[in-house]
């Protein structure tokens, strides 16, 4: 969704092989590999490279993207969603970009938004220009959008559909994983890195029971969870200067949810974060304390 710890508040706005918790051996690059679909923005219309697939994992590969303007801009993500109300979810867009923490009117607007659009879509992640991910779809009616774009009416969703007999296969091997749990209005962060591999692919799981994004960056070795909390809460401005990137903004996926993620992490010291509005007030997650300091090995 693309609210990066910056400009949302004073911060830029981040088990073994079945599990994907391992690096690839021998046996799973024996695995069937999946079908690599392109997405990018063409103009204002969002374009796909298949409109037909078959249930199962997909690799999507993103290309051109918007830049979005303003305090809260830079590159918007290119995500994919599986619904059967899609002018309905891109009217209730709007007010979640609108939810300013100071005003209780537009926090719960938003609040109201998260929860319908909650109820009416399943979404499988999103990157920007360059972004890699896999992601396993069930049958349904899709779209790939760009969620800020869209909702600001700069651009044209495209539609696929995924249908037939399943494909076999799984999401690729990771060396590490970020989970997102808790129940509503209480989210966390849970790091594992098992076997201290280097991180070329990270597997992100929604097990929480609201809709969740990931903005992660790196950060100075000096940088404690003080520094963080004080920035997270602090007024919008220019990332500190203990804020080394480069970041990944990974766009929303739906509680029940995993993904694997094409990103190298060299060993340092990181912060994620999500900026989503909770479902109970509105209030961005990171502000109710949602992010996490954490080192990759």
């Amino acid at each position: 969704m693309n609210r990066r710890i910056p400009a949302a508040g004073g911060l830029v706005a981040l088990t073994l092989l079945a599990a994907g918790l391992v690096a690839p051996g021998p046996a799973s690059a024996a695995r069937a590999m999946p079908p690599v679909v392109d997405i990018a923005v063409s103009g204002d219309q969002a374009t796909i490279s298949q409109t037909t697939m078959r249930p199962g994992v997909v690799e999507f590969h993103v290309g051109k993207t918007f830049t979005i303007p303003g305090d809260n801009g830079g590159p918007d993500t290119l995500s994919i969603v599986r619904t059967d109300q899609l002018e309905q979810v891109l009217a209730l867009l709007p007010a979640v970009f609108a939810g300013d923490p100071s005003d209780p009117v537009a926090l719960a607007a938003a609040a109201e938004s998260i929860r319908k659009i909650h109820a009416l879509t399943t979404w499988y992640g999103g990157a920007d220009t360059g972004g890699v991910w896999q992601a396993n779809l069930a049958p349904g009616n899709y779209y790939a959008l760009g969620v800020q774009s869209t909702a600001m009416r700069m651009a044209d969703p495209v539609a696929f559909t995924v249908a037939g007999d399943p494909r076999p296969g799984v999401l690729h091997a990771t060396q590490a994983s970020m989970r997102a749990v808790g129940p509503v209005g209480s989210n966390t962060w849970v790091f594992r890195q098992p076997g201290g591999a280097a991180v070329q692919w990270l597997r992100f799981t929604n097990a929480a029971q609201e809709l969740h994004f990931m903005d992660l960056g790196g950060v100075a070795p000096i940088a404690t969870n003080a520094m963080v909390k004080k920035a997270v809460q602090g007024p919008p401005g220019p990332p500190p200067k203990w804020f080394t990137g480069p970041d990944l903004s990974f766009d929303v996926i739906s509680p029940g949810v995993s993904v694997a993620i094409k990103e190298d992490m060299p060993a340092g010291k990181y912060v994620v974060d999500c900026y989503m509005p909770s479902e109970t007030d509105g209030m961005p997650h990171a502000l109710m304390g949602m992010w996490k300091l954490f080192t990759v090995e």
